[in-house]
């Protein structure tokens, strides 16, 4: 998957430092590659366009030829721009240059922190209050959960807002659905669980309906 453009990958890998991050933390397994220049069909396609080492014919033309058939599982390239998770913002703490979101949920609803690294691509604030806009910024802050771990982050990253968030507000974390929600998710210290909500395109309007799953 592509989440990200090739320059902002490229500028956030050149330039990223321990002090961008809350605590300082390092990502020692580094971070999933968040922009790919091939990606989707597009990377099936360059492996079967591909010419095996010795061979004159495409790995396509062999699989033709052999009359092998190809079972393919695109895995999260399947998912691709589909979901978002969003979260209130329950609280705003000021730190030395920085401040602490605290958001209504856990770091178990976005699944990268639990495999070392982090989901990359900044979430979007949406203001509470139309009046909101006005304030001014960039404003930098990282996003904490709400149980009582320290390592309970679900952006350590310090993230320059256009404005400064406040309580009420509304963090998007976008082209959520492929591996970050769901595979991790737990009632943990009691929370409930996020609930999941279907979003469907009809001929005038877009129309929702809570995902229920059977028992």
């Amino acid at each position: 998957m592509d989440y990200v453009g090739g320059a902002d990958w490229r500028r956030f890998e050149e330039s990223s430092r321990p002090e961008h991050f809350h605590a300082a933390k390092r990502f020692t397994g580094g971070f999933y590659p968040y922009h790919s220049p091939v990606a989707g069909a597009d990377a099936l396609r360059a492996v079967l366009a591909a010419v095996p080492v010795g061979e004159d014919a495409t790995l396509a033309e062999l699989l033709r030829g052999a009359d092998v058939g190809l079972l393919v599982e695109p895995g999260r390239a399947l998912l691709d721009q589909a979901g978002f998770t969003v979260f209130r913002v329950q609280g705003v703490k000021e730190r030395d240059g920085y401040a602490i979101l605290t958001v209504d949920g856990s770091s178990l609803s976005l699944s990268e922190q639990w495999f070392g690294s982090e989901f990359l691509p900044d979430p979007v604030l949406v203001p509470a209050r139309r009046e909101a806009a006005a304030r001014t910024g960039p404003y930098p802050a990282c996003v904490g959960a709400a149980t009582c771990l320290e390592s309970d982050l679900l952006t350590w990253r310090k993230i320059p807002f256009p404005t400064p968030p406040a309580v009420g507000d509304l963090l998007v974390y976008l082209n959520t659905a492929g591996y970050q929600m769901d595979s991790n998710e737990s009632p943990f210290h009691e929370l409930p669980l996020p609930p999941k909500v279907v979003v469907e395109p009809t001929a005038d309007r877009f129309r929702w309906h809570l995902d229920r799953h059977p028992a």
